[in-house]
């Protein structure tokens, strides 16, 4: 079985980077994106400073191009993330003027969608992610996971993310064989604020 790496989503503090890292994390993601745990530019360069041997992810969504340069380039960012409906000549853009590593995400309404994956490519990864819209979430989730599943079966690295926790991730894995596993939530004391004893459990469920 390949080896599954790990995704730590909206890291707002060097500190919980730090701890993150210590953890045998191998990627830490900041959010630029309008969300509870957006970060400035400055903030993220501060985590990134703190990381210097470790992935850093940097979430955007339908942003400026100019921006995501912008902000990639001070903050050292190592892969971009493009979160929102941004098309394949974005995602291209992007990528030749960054030459950063691109995943681009996907709900489980967008993944439904025959060839799409084909269209995007200069994209490294494909994040699958739920529809916080769709109110059958046990069902959205075991979809995500077929359609995350049938990619890794064509040959695309995934990153699968959507209702994971310590609970369900070793299922994840074994169901989809993720490149790697990504969570935010599931792992926080409240928006922002990282439980490292919940991602201590979230590594070492991984792990096993």
């Amino acid at each position: 079985m390949s080896f599954t790496r790990i995704k730590i989503c909206g890291i707002t503090t060097p500190e919980d980077a730090l701890a993150c890292e210590s953890l045998g994390v191998e990627h830490v993601g900041v959010i630029f994106a309008e969300s509870s745990r957006r970060v400035t530019p400055e903030r993220a360069r501060e985590i990134r400073e703190a990381i210097p041997r470790t992935c850093l992810v940097g979430v955007f969504a339908d942003c400026d191009p100019d921006e995501v340069v912008e902000i990639a380039e001070f903050a050292g960012l190592n892969m971009i993330q493009l979160h929102g409906g941004e098309s394949s000549e974005y995602c291209n853009n992007i990528f030749a003027r960054t030459l950063r590593l691109i995943i681009k995400s996907l709900t489980d309404g967008d993944a439904k969608t025959p060839g799409i994956l084909d269209e995007y490519r200069t994209t490294s990864f494909f994040l699958f992610d739920l529809d916080k819209r769709n109110p059958d979430r046990l069902g959205a989730v075991r979809d995500l996971w077929k359609q995350a599943a049938r990619a890794t079966g064509e040959g695309h690295r995934v990153f699968l993310a959507g209702g994971l926790n310590p609970s369900n991730v070793r299922e994840a894995i074994r169901s989809v064989s993720p490149f790697c596993v990504d969570v935010c939530s599931a792992v926080e004391s409240s928006a922002g604020v990282k439980n490292m004893d919940e991602i201590a459990h979230f590594v070492r469920e991984v792990r096993r």
